[in-house]
């Protein structure tokens, strides 16, 4: 499981001693509230070392709050190797889970603290790296030299990144410039078929080739796709195509026109009703203008009487005016009845075809609509079908020629893949065996391709990553044949080769110079180990602290003495309640702490082989190659310069 984290600007940061760096006061988006919220983070680094390292992320300081047994909890880490020990249950790994959840892992409510209604959690790492600088600044998250993710489980669930507020995809985005967290159960499910796919492209330069193969993948998949569709609805289109041509056959048959319904209905009633229409018109006509006594005579008449009463009352002249208006319409409606006197002009037949037209109209939209219009739309619909029919052929052949291209991209690239593949594949198992000869195991590793280089797998067996299917072959005793590593190989020999394939992926990465890695946290990578196993694992993790930044959750001495930073866990007893508490380790405390771990109980013989564990890890340090540019190599944490271990 790789995992990683959102950072967020510090305003100061000065490390001698245990002087504190501060986060700014004046943060976009801060409050009073925020900032007596979050505590200020002490970073510990011994004789004055600088703790931010300039030229790649590293986790400076996590603060938890109301999760799982921890109350209050701030955790201050150093460069090099940062070692959590501590019983088992004391809550060690409830350290790395909350940094989980900084970079983007699921939240569980029931992690909150018993009585409490949301967890808080705070992160701060150093970026030094100008790919993660790159990544924030197209996120707007431009940070200056430092990055504050925060985070809260329950309630809103909340997320913060240089106190802006952010989303868990985003950091998961983030994720892998930041940390990579190697879980307790990494070392078996790391080992499934997929998963070792992944670690051998870790190994593979080019990474972008691999998002290029995706893209061709699903560019293949959705030409692959539209042509089976298209061929599949094809074949449902023909067998209804019979249907779809009879129906646009009866409708062409009937040839409506739009409107024609109404139209035909207006006419019919007219041929019907023509005599009691002639009969209506003549009898309004004659009362209008026709008889001696028609309304227009009657209308002149009052006319004249009320121009003579008007040269003797001129209040009369405007009633004269309302005569003759009335008088001129009631002769245009005259004018407009005298038009429906005849019957119509039309054949003797003319009412049964339109009767007879009527009748083929009302067929068709009880078939094919509700009116006519629906018909006519369901006749432009059933015209596009059958026309798709008809082009079929040349669609078909544009789509099986862009599914061509589109394979022939994606076989190339896989090809191309996979040649890169099996060139990394055997350099990366002679690196891992000779790292895991250090880790006093003797294996003879092979990465087992399923197909031969000029051979192409069936589709069924391509993805995004490729057709390459892996499985790592290993025979961990001489003379035995190669079988797969995940079956035969015990706990302590999968956490050692874990820690192996990282050490070499470190040598590559240093001899590509590539760009910094990420703090590298291992929860219980020792499981299953002990003894001489157990002193290689610890001197080949502080090989990685040369140049990483690595937490690590052991229960072995024979690790936490290659420390640079050793912290105890311990649970105790507060208020009716058991808290989970954090204690850095130097001197006296920390030769106690050690004894503790080899023996139980500790006795004088306990000490004195933990002051020897630890002046063993202090020779193998100081003869150790120095530490690359930007990750300076510091002493142990809270150690002054030249004071002994015990």
């Amino acid at each position: 499981m790789n995992l990683g984290f959102h950072l967020c600007p510090l305003e100061d940061l000065t490390v001698s001693g245990l002087a504190p760096f501060r986060l700014s006061a004046a943060r976009a988006g801060s409050t009073a509230g925020d900032r007596q919220r979050w505590p200020r983070f002490n970073s510990h680094a011994a004789g004055g070392l600088p703790l931010c390292l300039p030229e790649a992320a590293m986790l400076l300081s996590l603060h938890i709050e109301n999760y799982a047994l921890i109350d209050h909890l701030t955790v201050e880490f150093a460069p090099g190797l940062n070692v959590l020990t501590g019983e088992t249950g004391s809550g060690k790994s409830i350290v790395v889970d909350a940094l989980a959840l900084l970079l983007g892992q699921r939240a569980e409510t029931s992690a909150v603290r018993a009585g409490e209604d949301r967890a808080s959690l705070a992160g701060v790492f150093a970026a030094g790296s100008a790919a993660l600088d790159r990544v924030l600044e197209e996120l707007g998250l431009a940070a200056a030299g430092e990055v504050l993710i925060r985070r809260e489980v329950g309630g809103r669930g909340r997320v913060w990144v240089n106190d802006q507020p952010a989303t868990v995809a985003l950091l998961r985005r983030l994720a892998p410039w930041l940390a990579q967290v190697h879980a307790q159960d990494e070392a078996l499910a790391g080992w499934a078929p997929a998963a070792q796919l992944v670690r051998l492209d870790a190994a593979v330069a080019e990474g972008r080739e691999l998002e290029a193969l995706a893209a061709a993948y699903a560019t293949w998949q959705s030409a692959r796709s539209q042509l089976e569709d298209g061929l599949r609805q094809d074949q449902e289109r023909q067998r209804e195509a019979d249907l779809w041509r009879f129906q646009r056959q009866d409708i062409a048959a009937v040839a409506p026109r739009p409107g024609e319904d109404a139209e035909l209905s207006a006419e019919q009633r007219r041929l019907a009703n023509a005599e009691k229409i002639g009969a209506a018109a003549s009898a309004a006509y004659a009362l209008l203008y026709d008889d001696p006594s028609a309304v227009i005579v009657a209308l002149k008449a009052a006319q004249r009487q009320v121009q003579d009463l008007g040269r003797m009352e001129p209040a009369a002249e405007a009633l004269a005016a309302r005569l003759e208006a009335l008088r001129i319409e009631a002769t245009d409606v005259a004018g407009q009845l005298r038009d429906w006197l005849e019957p119509p002009d039309a054949a003797p037949d003319r009412l049964a075809q339109v009767q007879e037209r009527l009748v083929a109209l009302d067929r068709i939209k009880r078939k094919y609509g509700p009116d006519l219009a629906a018909v006519l739309a369901y006749a432009q619909e059933l015209d596009a079908k059958l026309d798709r029919i008809e082009r079929h052929e040349e669609w078909r052949r544009d789509a099986e020629s862009a599914c061509r291209r589109a394979e022939a991209a994606y076989r190339e690239l896989a090809h191309a893949r996979s040649v890169r593949r099996r060139a990394a594949a055997r350099r990366l198992q002679d690196q891992v065996s000779l790292e895991a000869a250090d880790l006093a195991m003797k294996i003879r590793l092979e990465i087992a391709f399923g197909n031969a280089t000029d051979e192409t797998p069936d589709v069924g067996a391509w993805g995004p990553a490729g057709w390459d299917h892996i499985r790592f072959l290993a025979a961990t005793n001489p003379g035995e044949p190669l079988l797969p590593f995940d079956r035969i190989a015990s706990g302590g020999e999968r956490s050692r080769l874990l820690l192996a394939l990282e050490t070499a992926a470190l040598a590559r990465q240093a001899a590509q110079s590539a760009g910094p890695p990420p703090t590298r946290v291992f929860d219980e990578i020792d499981a299953g180990i002990g003894g001489r196993a157990a002193e290689a694992v610890g001197q080949k993790l502080a090989a990685l602290a040369r140049r990483d930044q690595v937490l690590c959750v052991t229960h072995l001495a024979q690790i936490a003495s290659h420390a640079d930073r050793h912290l105890r866990v311990e649970k105790t007893p507060q208020r009716n309640r058991v808290v989970t508490q954090l204690t850095p380790l130097a001197g006296a405390e920390r030769v106690e702490e050690i004894a503790r771990m080899l023996a139980g109980a500790v006795t004088p013989a306990a000490r004195r082989h933990a002051a020897e564990l630890l002046q063993r890890a202090a020779a193998s340090r100081a003869a150790a190659p120095r530490a690359g540019p930007g990750r300076p190599r510091s002493k142990e944490v809270g150690q002054s310069a030249g004071s002994p271990v015990n």
